[in-house]
């Protein structure tokens, strides 16, 4: 009777301490559910949280954790490794809120996050300096002025993936080659990234009008890309209307040619922009040469055209596709080998084929500037 007893009492003290482990762990399971079902707080500001490549789990927990998104770390590593979610969330940057709850905010950690874009745009006629100097200002975390203008002067690093690029000199720059356009930059984006972008809309444009090229070299063959990107360039620069552009490129062809090379002093190409690229300096890369000694409108500088023939050592300034369309296809209508703007057309210039009109049209242009 009394071993009969003692079972008995065995038996319920078995049954209280299963009911109790069980009570436990329910209550357990409802806080491990309450703590996943609320959030870590009600606001519905987004918090930025980033991901980096190869964090892991616990990683992004304790990132989650300081941003004041979930409050139990170790929970967190849990959930997402009960879910087989372990070292499959995204890298990014993540736009996450303190009302999402752990099963919501590991969802989004799931979807690719859309990158944060900048958008800048580039003007026609930017010499290599200025250009660098937007980019750098454009808010591209890892892209700054001095570095961007350091990679772009490298230009032989970028030949081996452009082949518009396989005429460019060895120790040439980039200058004339970064397309100018609206661009939508990752502003996670590296240097490399922004300049191969920007040589892929190049070579997209340079594409438009290759086929059509009726410049040619001494041997009859299309006039090589350098050499048309440079030409384009001092038009770009020259002109003020889309317009004159086919014209002022034709007068700077026609001023190569060896039939006008007594003309045009053996092929100087006198252009005004590129002795304002050999003067140009920070805060003032385009000096007015209204007021220039003679001595500096003589200026060695291999860009200065007054002094030197043939075409400057490079491109002056970033063409857009107008004055390249028109350095590839110069209007061949007349052998012009001269202009001056005009003044009683603003923007507009007057051609001449022979140094007596030009003169003519140079004393017209004082006069009416006088």
């Amino acid at each position: 009777m009394q071993r009969s007893t003692a079972l008995s009492k065995t038996a319920r003290a078995l049954f209280l301490g299963v009911a109790l482990v069980s009570l436990m762990i329910a209550c357990a399971g409802y806080a491990f559910l309450s703590e996943i079902r609320t959030p870590a707080g009600s606001s519905a500001v987004p918090n930025d949280i980033t991901v980096d490549q190869g964090d892991s789990t616990s990683a992004i927990a304790t990132k989650l954790r300081a941003a004041g998104l979930i409050r139990q770390p170790l929970l967190f590593t849990m959930l997402v490794r009960s879910q087989g979610l372990d070292g499959k969330l995204q890298a990014g940057t993540f736009h996450l809120r303190p009302n999402m709850t752990m099963s919501q905010i590991i969802s989004a950690l799931q979807v690719p996050a859309r990158a944060e874009e900048v958008q800048v745009t580039l003007k026609e006629g930017l010499r290599l300096e200025e250009v660098a100097q937007v980019i750098g200002e454009a808010g591209i975390k890892n892209v700054e002025e001095q570095s961007f203008l350091d990679l772009a002067r490298e230009g032989a690093r970028f030949k081996d993936q452009h082949a518009l690029l396989s005429s460019l000199p060895v120790t040439a720059t980039l200058e004339g080659f970064l397309f100018p356009d609206t661009y939508r930059f990752n502003t996670t984006d590296t240097i490399t990234d922004v300049i191969n972008k920007m040589l892929d809309n190049f070579d997209q444009q340079y594409g438009t009008f290759e086929k059509q090229i009726t410049v040619a070299d001494a041997n009859g063959a299309p006039m090589d890309v350098y050499s048309i990107v440079t030409i384009a360039s001092i038009v770009q620069r020259e002109a003020a209307r889309t317009d004159e552009m086919p014209k002022i490129a034709a007068v700077f062809w026609n001023r190569l040619k060896p039939e006008n090379l007594a003309e045009t002093g053996n092929g100087k190409l006198q252009s005004d922009p590129t002795l304002q690229y050999a003067l140009g300096k920070p805060g003032a890369w385009w000096p007015k040469l209204d007021h220039l000694t003679p001595e500096e409108l003589n200026n060695p500088h291999p860009y200065n055209t007054r002094l030197h023939p043939g075409l400057p050592p490079g491109p002056i300034s970033v063409p857009g596709l107008d004055a390249l369309r028109a350095a590839a296809r110069p209007d061949t209508s007349a052998p012009y080998l001269y202009f001056v703007a005009s003044c009683s057309d603003p923007g507009a210039h007057n051609f001449a084929t022979t140094n007596e009109e030009f003169q003519n049209f140079e004393q017209e242009y004082l006069n009416c500037k006088h």
